[in-house]
């Protein structure tokens, strides 16, 4: 994958601050942002996926939440449901 470029930098900054912020202030009790597993991080799941896919090194506190997220039950179905899933061959238009 390619490395994000500045503005990709500045999202990514963005929301482990927004993370780190809510698991200082709320998440003391549990490896979620509000502690316990909540809508919260239901919302992030799907980026949570992205930054395990290409966020590269994580630092170890965000590595730590994502690993959280990726670990409920409710994700471990989705990855297994997705990876069941059959995809047809990409047509002309969809080809790099």
């Amino acid at each position: 994958h390619k490395p994000l470029d500045a503005e990709g930098d500045t999202q990514r900054a963005r929301i482990e601050a927004i993370w780190r912020q809510c698991r200082a202030e709320h998440g003391v009790s549990g490896p979620f942002l509000f502690g316990h597993f909540t809508a919260a991080d239901a919302m992030y799941a799907p980026i949570v996926t992205r930054f395990d896919t290409y966020g590269g090194e994580l630092a170890p506190d965000i590595r730590a939440y994502v690993d959280a997220v990726l670990s409920t039950p409710a994700m471990r179905h989705w990855y297994t449901e997705a990876a069941k899933e059959t995809w047809p061959e990409p047509g002309p238009h969809e080809q790099d």
